[in-house]
C-alpha cells in the first residue's frame, strides 16, 4: 500500500481528498499546514511516497515543507497543487525541485487519478 502525506490547509478541501486517496487504497498522512506536515515527515517511520502539498498556504509555504521533508527522505515524490499558480508559471519557475510535479486547482477527480498512477507507479 502506498502512503501520501496530505496538506491542505482548506478543511473541507483536505477531507475530500483524503477520502478520495482512501478510495484508491491508498494510506493517507494528514495535515493541516506546512508545520504538522514537516512534524509528520520527521516523526513518520514507514515509507511516505508521495506529498501531495498545497504551494500557498498560511505560514510556511508548500515549497519549505516539501524541502525540509524531502532532506530526511529523498526518495519521496512531490505533487504541488495551487490554484494561485498557474500551469504556465509553474512550468516557467526555474527553481523547482527535480521529481516535482503540478496540477492546477480546481482540477477534476479523474485527472488527479491519472496523475496520481503515474507518479505512484514510478
Amino acid at each position: 500500500m502506498k502512503t501520501v502525506l496530505l496538506v491542505e490547509d482548506v478543511d473541507a478541501l483536505r477531507e475530500q481528498l483524503r477520502d478520495f486517496l482512501e478510495s484508491m487504497n491508498i494510506q493517507v498522512l494528514e495535515a493541516s499546514n506546512a508545520e504538522a506536515a514537516i512534524r509528520i515527515g520527521r516523526s513518520h517511520r514507514g515509507q511516505i511516497d508521495l506529498l501531495l502539498t498545497d504551494l500557498k498556504m498560511r505560514g510556511k509555504s508548500g515549497w519549505e515543507s516539501a524541502n525540509e521533508i524531502a532532506r530526511k527522505r529523498p526518495s519521496m515524490r512531490v505533487l504541488y497543487m495551487s490554484g494561485a499558480v498557474s500551469r504556465p508559471e509553474w512550468n516557467d519557475y526555474q527553481e523547482k525541485p527535480a521529481g516535482s510535479y503540478f496540477i492546477q486547482k480546481p482540477f477534476e477527480s479523474e485527472e488527479l487519478k491519472a496523475l496520481l498512477m503515474t507518479i505512484l507507479a514510478e
